[in-house]
Parts: C-alpha cells; structure tokens; sequence
C-alpha cells in the first residue's frame, strides 16, 4: 500500500509515479470493503463491523499524517480473526 500513497521512497525525488497516486483513504477502501466485495464476502469481511471476521493491528500513532510524516509507526499489538495474537 505504500506504492499507492504519496510516498518519495529514499534517494528519489518524487514519489513512485505521481499520477497514479491514490489518497490514503482510497488505498485502505480499496484494501479492505472493496476487496472484500469484489470477492463477494462483504458481509463476512472487510470493515471492523459486529460479526465480520478481522485482522488488524494497532500502531503507535493514532495519526495517519504522523505515520506518512515519519514514515513508519511501530505495531503495538496484532489481532487475527478479532483475536490478539502479538504481544
């Protein structure tokens, strides 16, 4: 998903094809509901919903814009199928 962002990958002087750009909201849609309902399982998966199956993790920053400002963000927990799995 970093490739679909605004993100200038290091040494480079602008981000990785600039017109195919998505915003960050775009990539994560397009990584979760709209996977999920290209495969028919939108019902099942693909948005933290009461019922849906969900892995997901929690990151150190609650900002989207700190974690593309500093370019990462470290995994505080890890949960696979709703059920922590790190640490």
């Amino acid at each position: 998903m970093v490739e679909a962002v605004p993100h200038i990958p290091p040494g480079w002087d602008t981000a990785w094809i600039p017109t195919e750009r998505l915003s960050l909201n775009e990539a994560l849609k397009g990584y979760t509901l709209s996977a999920a309902r290209a495969c028919f399982l939108d019902s099942d998966l693909g948005s933290l919903s009461l019922g849906k199956l969900a892995d997901f993790v929690i990151l150190s920053t609650d900002s989207w814009d700190d974690a593309i400002a500093e370019e990462c963000a470290s995994v505080e927990a890890t949960y696979v199928g709703g059920v922590q799995a790190y640490p």
